[in-house]
C-alpha cells in the first residue's frame, strides 16, 4: 500500500442549521458524525484513482458544516470493521449520522460488500468473507440513532473489477438496500449498473457534483440537493450515469440553515450581468459571469435570461476568437477557444474554428491531402488530416434507430482519413503484392467469381464492379484489416480502420444534421438505392458527388465502409475503440443497395466479420 491508513477524530462545534419546514426539525445542536472511508490501493485488484481525493475533500467540507469526523484512508478489511464499530459508539440517539465509501463494491446474492484494500478474492465464496457487508453501516446506525437522522453514500459502482476471470456470474453495481426509518440511502448510479469508472478528474463524477451541492448549496434539503447533483451527473454522461437515492426520512434535513441560503434571483441576474459587461466570463477576482449563470440555473433550470446570458458569453468567445485567428495570435485564439469549450463543449462553431487554427499553425494541415510512399516508390491512398475536436456523437434528428442512442459529446484526436473509399485498383495491388485471397467476385473456384461461378450475385454489376476507380466491395473486415495492416508495413505509419466515433466524426464535418449539407437528401448528392436522385444502378466512381467540409468524398452512400468498433445496441463507449476481434463490427455510410436514410451520417448497422458483402468496403485511417 502506498498510503498508511490513519483515523483523524475532529469536532467543531456549528449550528444544527435544520428547521421544521412541514416535517418535524431535528433539535437545534443535534450531534452529527460522519464515516468517511476513501479505498484506492488495491493489492490484489486494479486501483483506482479517484476515492482518496473523494474521503479528503468530502472530510474538508463536512468539518465545515460541523461535523465530527472519522476519515479512513486504504481501509484493511480489520480497519473497515474497527472503523465502522467506533462509528457507532460515537453516534447519538437524534443526531445525524453519515457514512460516506469511495472505492470497490460488490453485490452478492442481492447482498452489497465493500472491499477492503487487502481483500484476496479468487472466487465468488470469497467475497463474504474478504469484504464488508454494507449493511453493517445501517445496522449500527439503526441501533444507535434510531430517533435522528441516517444517511449513507456509497460511491461504489465501479465496473466488476473481476471482469475477464471466471468471476463473470457477477452482476454489475449494487443491489437496492431497503432505508430504515429516519434513513436515506445514496448511489453514484442506479441499482445493477456500473458508473462511468475513475474520473480523470480529481473527483469522481458523482462525488465531484455532490462536494460542489455542499460547499454552495447546503441551504437545499438533501433530498433537493442530491436531486440536482443527479442531474448534473447525467448531463455530464449523457444519461449513461444516473444516481439513485431511496429515503424513509422523517425530518427535513439540510446541512446549512434551510431555505436561508436561497438567493435573490433579480439580485443574482443584475450580478451576472455586470461580470458580463465587465467581461469577467469565465476566469476573474470576485465571481464570474458564467459562474453566476449557473447560480441561477441550478434553481431555476429554464431561466431564459440566464440561458441567454450563456449564449452571449459563447458569441462572445466565438467573436474574440475569430478576431485573433485573423490577426494571427495563436495563443490567443487557443486561450479563447478553450474557454468557448468550457461554456459550451458542443459550439456549432468550435470545430471549424479549431481546424483553421489546426491549419494556420500545424504542418499536417486539416483538410490538407497527401500520399505516404509505398516501399517500392509508388503512391499509397490519397489521405485527408482531419483537425481534432468535440462533437455530439448519434441521431441527433429525428428518424434514427435505437442503437444510435444516447446522444453523447465525444472528443477525437486528429488523425487522417482516406479522401476517397479505397478503390479496386488499390485493393487488388495489394492482393498482387501480398498474395491474400482476392476479392470474393475474383476469388478461383467461388460460386460468385464473375467468370466462371454460378452465381449472377456479382455479375450483374458489371463495370461498376471491376472499373479501377470504382470503391473495392466483396471484403470481409478480417480483408480490410490485412489491407491496413499491409498499408501500415509498406508506409512505416500506423494505419487502422476508422473507430466508429472517428468515423462519425469526419462524416459530420462540424454538422449536426442529417446529411452533411442538411436534413434533406436533395438531388444528386449522394448514391443510394432510391430517394437520392443520382443515375447509377450500382456502385458509383469515387468522387463523383461533392465532398464535405473536411474534403471528404462518398461519406453519404455508395458503401457501406467497416470500423475497427464492436456492434452494440446501443452507445457504451466501445464506439471510441478498435478491438482485434468481435461477433459483430459496426459498418458505416449507406450504401448503392441502400435507401436515402441509411445514408444519414448517425446510420450504423452491423457486419459479420467473416462476411464478404457486395455493398460493403473500406476507407483507411492512420493515427501516426
Amino acid at each position: 500500500m502506498k498510503h498508511p491508513l490513519y483515523w483523524v477524530l475532529t469536532l467543531i462545534l456549528l449550528g444544527a442549521g435544520t428547521t421544521s419546514n412541514g416535517a418535524p426539525a431535528l433539535e437545534e445542536n443535534a450531534k452529527r458524525v460522519a464515516l468517511i472511508v476513501g479505498n484506492a490501493d488495491y493489492q490484489h485488484i486494479p486501483s483506482l484513482d479517484n476515492p482518496v481525493n473523494d474521503a479528503n475533500d468530502m472530510t474538508t467540507v463536512l468539518q465545515k458544516l460541523g461535523f465530527e469526523i472519522l476519515l479512513g484512508r486504504n481501509a484493511s478489511q480489520r480497519d473497515l470493521e474497527n472503523a465502522l464499530h467506533t462509528f457507532g459508539q460515537r453516534l447519538e440517539d437524534g443526531g445525524v449520522g453519515l457514512f460516506y465509501f469511495s472505492g470497490h463494491g460488490l453485490q452478492v446474492e442481492q447482498s452489497n460488500f465493500l472491499v477492503p484494500v487487502d481483500a484476496n478474492i479468487r472466487t465468488e465464496a470469497d467475497i463474504k468473507f474478504e469484504s464488508v457487508n454494507a449493511g453493517r453501516a445501517l445496522a449500527q446506525m439503526e441501533q444507535r440513532n434510531p430517533n435522528g437522522l441516517n444517511i449513507v453514500i456509497l460511491d461504489a459502482c465501479r465496473d466488476n473489477p473481476f471482469d475477464g476471470t471466471a468471476m463473470k456470474g457477477l452482476r454489475k453495481g449494487l443491489a437496492k438496500m431497503n432505508s430504515p426509518r429516519g434513513t436515506l440511502i445514496a448511489y453514484a448510479t442506479s441499482p445493477n449498473l456500473a458508473s462511468y469508472g475513475d474520473s480523470k478528474q480529481r473527483n469522481s463524477i458523482y462525488t465531484k457534483y455532490l462536494l460542489n451541492g455542499l460547499r454552495d448549496k447546503p441551504h437545499l434539503s438533501v433530498l433537493d440537493m442530491l436531486t440536482t447533483v443527479a442531474s448534473q451527473v447525467v448531463a455530464e454522461t449523457n444519461g449513461l450515469q444516473v444516481p439513485w437515492k431511496a429515503d424513509s426520512l422523517v425530518h427535513r434535513f439540510c446541512f446549512a440553515d434551510c431555505g436561508s441560503g436561497q438567493p435573490d434571483m433579480s439580485r443574482l441576474l443584475r450580478a451576472c450581468q455586470t461580470h458580463f459587461q465587465a467581461n469577467r466570463l469565465t476566469s476573474g477576482r470576485g465571481g464570474t459571469a458564467l459562474a453566476c449563470y449557473e447560480e441561477v440555473l441550478a434553481t431555476d433550470s429554464a431561466n431564459a435570461t440566464a440561458l441567454q446570458g450563456l449564449a452571449n458569453i459563447e458569441a462572445r468567445y466565438v467573436q474574440w476568437a475569430k478576431a485573433a485567428l485573423q490577426q494571427r495570435k495563436t495563443n490567443k485564439a487557443k486561450r479563447y477557444l478553450a474557454r468557448l469549450r468550457l461554456v459550451n463543449p458542443d459550439s456549432s462553431q468550435l470545430a471549424a474554428l479549431e481546424a483553421q487554427l489546426v491549419s494556420d499553425n500545424n504542418p499536417f494541415v486539416a483538410g490538407q491531402a497527401f500520399r505516404d510512399r509505398l516501399t517500392d516508390g509508388s503512391d499509397g491512398p490519397e489521405m485527408v488530416w482531419i483537425p481534432a475536436g468535440r462533437f455530439r456523437m448519434g441521431g441527433i434528428q429525428r428518424g434514427g434507430g435505437s442503437d444510435e442512442k444516447p446522444v453523447h459529446s465525444v472528443s477525437v484526436d486528429r488523425f487522417a482519413l482516406g479522401k476517397y473509399e479505397l478503390t479496386v485498383g488499390e485493393y487488388l495491388r495489394f492482393v498482387r503484392a501480398t498474395g491474400h485471397h482476392a476479392p470474393e467476385w475474383l476469388e478461383e473456384g467461388s460460386q460468385y467469381h464473375i467468370k466462371t461461378g454460378t452465381s449472377n450475385y456479382y455479375k450483374k454489376m458489371g463495370a461498376a464492379l471491376t472499373n479501377e476507380n470504382h470503391p473495392i466491395v466483396g471484403i470481409s473486415w478480417h480483408d480490410a484489416t490485412a489491407y491496413v495492416k499491409w498499408l501500415s508495413e509498406q508506409t512505416g505509419h500506423q494505419y487502422i480502420l476508422p473507430t466508429e466515433a472517428q468515423w462519425e466524426y469526419a462524416a459530420r464535418a462540424g454538422t449536426e444534421t442529417k446529411y452533411w449539407w442538411g436534413n434533406d437528401i436533395g438531388t444528386n448528392r449522394a448514391n443510394c438505392g432510391s430517394g437520392c436522385g443520382d443515375s447509377f444502378q450500382y456502385t458509383a466512381p469515387v468522387g463523383s458527388f461533392a465532398p464535405n467540409p473536411f474534403g471528404l468524398y462518398d461519406t453519404a452512400g455508395n458503401v457501406w465502409e467497416w470500423t475497427c468498433s464492436e456492434y452494440t445496441d446501443k452507445y457504451t463507449g466501445k464506439e471510441q475503440q478498435c478491438v482485434e476481434s468481435a461477433g459483430l463490427f459496426v459498418v458505416r455510410s449507406g450504401s448503392w443497395d441502400f435507401n436515402a436514410r441509411w445514408a444519414r451520417s448517425a446510420t450504423r448497422i452491423r457486419g459479420e466479420p467473416t462476411v464478404r458483402y457486395d455493398d460493403c468496403g473500406v476507407r483507411p485511417a492512420r493515427i501516426k
